[in-house]
């Protein structure tokens, strides 16, 4: 569609030991002119577990040395611009309360650049060592993200539901964001596009196919609309998971723009800075040109 922005570009990033530290790997790529870094979550992983990867074949190593994803993105935001994003943030595992005031305040410290992107978790070993069924987590995650929401906007906040329950509190800091922009991070399909539209604020899909994409926008919008969301629409932010070539970054950029998605998480190795740096340098002279 002419006239349609481009996209934000932000990076989603996996540290590991032997990897270039997080941190120095915000700073860079705040030099380079992107927009957020996106880290995800995992609590802990299970050495036994049946669950299996949602990516296929072995878990990456990355995946057991994920850092607390809040305390992480707060050094980022303090020492960049950077607008910062936890994908996917296992809100099941939390305690709902104290995580309202996790991000609450991370959102105004920051000065209002926190995304929640929240999955329901496909790891049942970790979710039954907080106590938690894999059975009931989607209801869990939209009982959780409401009571959130109601702390975050209310000056006496109240909530009752299946799975979390506040009896009328007060509770600050309250977020710059009103609310803090939360995106559901799932598979396409009837019960992710109920869920988007029932209690998120968008979507955060995967997939390389952009007219597979373009199908499921096109739904995700029509049943936004009947269902009498604002006119604005879905937030959509497509992750693209793996490394791409100055060819099909532009013509990515070209598509996704003419799909007007807000931004496009990049997938970017967990790997040493011989790696990292000239891939975010690669990257960043296709954007300027496309800019």
């Amino acid at each position: 569609m002419s006239g349609a922005r481009s996209p934000l570009v932000g990076l989603l990033y996996r540290e590991t030991a032997a990897a270039m530290p997080l941190l120095e790997f915000a700073q860079a790529a705040a030099e380079r002119g992107f927009d957020s870094v996106a880290i995800g979550e995992h609590t802990h992983i299970p050495v036994s577990r049946e669950s299996p990867f949602p990516g296929g074949g072995d878990l990456p190593d990355a995946y057991p040395e994920f850092p607390d994803p809040y305390v992480a993105l707060a050094f980022i935001a303090a020492q960049t611009s950077l607008r910062i994003a936890v994908t996917i943030a296992l809100v099941a595992q939390h305690d709902p309360i104290a995580l309202a005031k996790t991000t609450a305040t991370l959102d105004r410290m920051s000065g209002g650049r926190l995304t929640l992107g929240v999955g329901f978790g496909w790891n049942r070993e970790e979710l039954a060592n907080h106590g938690k069924s894999f059975a009931d987590r989607r209801e869990i995650v939209r009982d959780y993200i409401r009571l959130m929401r109601t702390m975050w906007t209310e000056t006496e906040a109240e909530y009752h539901g299946t799975h979390a329950n506040l009896e009328r509190s007060w509770s600050w800091p309250k977020p710059i964001q009103s609310p803090v922009p939360v995106l559901l991070g799932a598979q396409a399909g009837p019960r992710a596009f109920e869920a988007i539209i029932d209690w998120a604020d968008g979507w955060i899909p995967g997939g390389h196919d952009l007219d597979w994409l373009a199908t499921q926008l096109e739904e995700l919008r029509s049943r936004w609309v009947d269902a009498g969301r604002d006119e604005a629409g879905p937030v959509v932010w497509p992750m693209q998971n793996f490394v791409l070539t100055d060819e099909q970054l532009q013509s990515r950029l070209e598509r996704l723009r003419e799909l007007s998605v807000h931004q496009v998480l990049l997938d970017i190795p967990t790997a040493g800075r011989d790696e990292v740096l000239p891939l975010l340098d690669r990257y960043a002279n296709v954007l300027a040109a496309s800019r």
